[in-house]
């Protein structure tokens, strides 16, 4: 059953500038949005934030947020004619803003706490495709959307230009795996700074060798072509998905995302000709009795959709949708009517 949900428009929140301005001994007046002192030390203006380049590094320190940047106004980010392919994100820094970065194409390499978070993916658009990022840190910083909790580290999981392709190197194994496994396999390229054979230098996809089955499968109900595929990657979405849907949870919890494709021999197939049935298939830790599991689908226009569960097998979601290459929130609550009867009769099971 797919109930249509009203459609809002997420606001955005605007941080607010605080309009100051530290001594200065020189002004690009063409450039504007930042000052330089004698030093060679860009302020950027309304901010504490300093910024300077060394040997091929850009060094950002101070305390706050990066502003967010437009293509028509990038022009005014105070490193964005300078020559430089290492980004030094300093640990007061809370946030890279929007285009803060994009188009610096000779960016090769982040160092970045694991306490700040990229605003979208446009905050490193267009970089270096082979770029890494150095995640300093293990504890992130939190963000709430009602009852879902976002993370820096989320952040720079769903935001890092093309993750799927480019490295991260975390401090320790553990932290590696923590984070890898937050997109897993999405990410393919995340390593240990403790390894001392430096595997990110040869760049070795640490999934390779493990099989994945297909999560997503089209219902055999349907009279759609054997040649039609139906795939799922679970992926971490941004900041601004993530506060739109959990407007809509109710009573539910957010668990996961996926991008979902509907494809056949002439490419992605975005709407069907009426609802097509679809097997989402969970992984084992996520095969639990009394949840009741839902999909809130993405539709065209950011339209979102309810899509109900329409099978009784705890380790699948059967769903009915028009538009199957979408993005997708799964979310689950407990039957506690089901756990009841399950722990009374397990009671009942166990007494002499």
């Amino acid at each position: 059953m797919v109930k249509k949900l009203k459609r809002i428009m997420a606001g955005m929140i605007c941080l607010a500038l605080i309009f100051s301005m530290l001594p200065t001994t020189t002004v690009r007046a063409d450039m504007g949005g930042w000052t330089k002192d004698s030093n060679g030390v860009m302020t950027i203006t309304g901010t504490t934030i300093t910024v300077r380049e060394a040997y091929g590094t850009l060094y950002i320190e101070g305390i706050g947020a990066i502003p967010d940047y437009t293509p028509a106004t990038y022009t005014m980010r105070p490193w964005h004619y300078l020559d430089f392919h290492t980004v030094s994100i300093g640990p007061g820094i809370t946030e890279i803003g929007s285009y803060a970065f994009a188009d610096k194409v000779k960016i090769k390499k982040v160092n970045i706490p694991a306490t700040t978070f990229i605003k979208d993916n446009t905050s490193f658009a267009n970089v270096s495709k082979d770029i890494i990022f150095r995640v300093s840190g293990s504890v992130p910083t939190t963000k709430q959307f009602q009852t879902i909790t976002y993370t820096s580290l989320d952040s720079i999981a769903a935001n890092a230009p093309n993750a799927a392709q480019c490295m991260f190197i975390m401090d320790n194994g553990t932290v590696a795996q923590q984070f890898r496994e937050k997109a897993y396999p999405y990410m393919k390229y995340v390593y240990s700074a403790q390894d001392s054979s430096a595997p990110w230098e040869r760049k070795e996809d640490t999934t390779k060798n493990v099989k994945f089955d297909p999560v997503c499968k089209i219902s055999p109900e349907n009279d759609m072509g054997i040649l039609t595929n139906m795939t799922a990657h679970r992926r971490l979405q941004g900041s601004a998905f993530m506060e739109y849907i959990s407007y809509f949870l109710g009573d539910y919890t957010y668990l996961c995302s996926y991008n979902m494709a509907l494809t056949d021999q002439n490419g992605t197939i975005y709407g069907t000709n009426g609802t097509k049935k679809y097997v989402l298939y969970l992984p084992k830790k996520e095969q639990i009795v009394a949840r009741q599991y839902r999909l809130i689908e993405m539709g065209p226009d950011g339209q979102l959709y309810y899509l109900d569960d329409l099978d009784n097998n705890y380790a699948t979601v059967t769903f009915e949708t028009f538009y199957p290459t979408s993005t997708y929130a799964l979310v689950y609550k407990y039957d506690y009517a089901l756990l009841q009867a399950m722990t009374t009769q397990a009671g009942i099971a166990t007494t002499p």
